[in-house]
């Protein structure tokens, strides 16, 4: 847990064009790092409104990361999509803009797939990817699990590095712990159970609350490491799972842009349809108990 990595799956900004704001994303990289002291970025991940982004769009999102983030951490770049050959020229992009890794996601449609079929279509990825692979298991968004056997099976291959678990869980992401090896990285991603899977092993988390929670995130992970268990207990079912339930109400990349706009950390922008806009009442809610912590 010395180690524990605190990633954030970044927003995209947009101004009030609906445009992304490249130069806001890059004050947020700043910010983040030097500010929340995370240890990696997420770019084009479900936090950041991936599904409603054009690919040129995607590719300039990778691109002013990497280039704001300037070495400072990695940058795991998601590249979700359904074809295998689109999936491999996301990838692409992604390292020629100098990404560290790439994110995956199930098929999201392809929700009868069996087992076998899922493990192909990673394992095709695996082989032809320029950059190590990230499984990204997040059921609610794609309509299916990464079948438990699957996630174990590529833990193998030389090019799959690791894990993001976004179910919820627990036995689920336990399991994946104890049956891959000890240098294949589990993350969780479901912050409401944060804490549990730092004591579990978890090398740490990519969680959308630390785009201004990150000091909080580190704690529970220091506390743990110290054997404070009580801190930890307590950071979990106050702080995190208190601000993970609005966001949740709200949506993630709504409710932190809300959050986020309100701090003046970025300007007051837009989401894209279907996701909405969090009112101006409950923003400045948000904002207020963030600002309380």
């Amino acid at each position: 847990m010395a180690d524990t990595e605190i990633r954030t799956p970044i927003v995209t900004p947009f101004d009030e064009d609906e445009a992304v704001d490249a130069d806001a994303l890059a004050d947020l990289v700043d910010h983040l790092i030097e500010e929340q002291g995370v240890t990696g970025l997420v770019p084009c991940g479900t936090t950041g409104e991936m599904g409603s982004l054009t690919d040129e769009e995607r590719r300039a999102v990778v691109e002013t990361t990497v280039e704001a983030a300037d070495g400072r951490v990695p940058v795991m770049a998601g590249v979700g999509e359904t074809a295998v050959g689109e999936v491999l020229d996301h990838v692409a992009a992604a390292a020629d803009a100098g990404a560290d890794s790439a994110l995956v996601v199930a098929p999201y449609f392809g929700g009868d797939a069996p087992a076998e079929g899922n493990e192909e279509f990673f394992r095709t990825i695996a082989d032809g990817s320029e950059l190590p692979v990230y499984l990204y298991n997040i059921p609610p968004a794609v309509g299916q699990d990464i079948d438990e056997g699957t996630v174990v099976a590529l833990a193998d291959h030389d090019n799959v590095a690791g894990v993001k678990d976004s179910s919820g869980d627990v036995t689920y992401f336990n399991s994946l712990i104890r049956r891959t090896p000890d240098d294949f990285e589990v993350y969780q991603g479901w912050d409401g159970a944060y804490a549990p899977s730092l004591a579990m092993g978890a090398d740490g988390g990519i969680n959308a609350l630390t785009h201004f929670f990150g000091d909080v995130y580190a704690e529970v992970a220091e506390a743990l490491e110290a054997g404070d268990v009580e801190r930890a207990r307590d950071l979990q079912l106050g702080v995190i799972d208190e601000a993970f339930e609005a966001c949740r109400e709200h949506g993630f990349a709504p409710a932190t842009k809300a959050v986020l706009a309100e701090r003046g950390v970025i300007p007051r922008g837009s989401v894209r349809p279907p996701q909405r806009e969090v009112p101006d009442d409950e923003a400045a809610e948000l904002a207020a108990f963030v600002a309380d912590q």
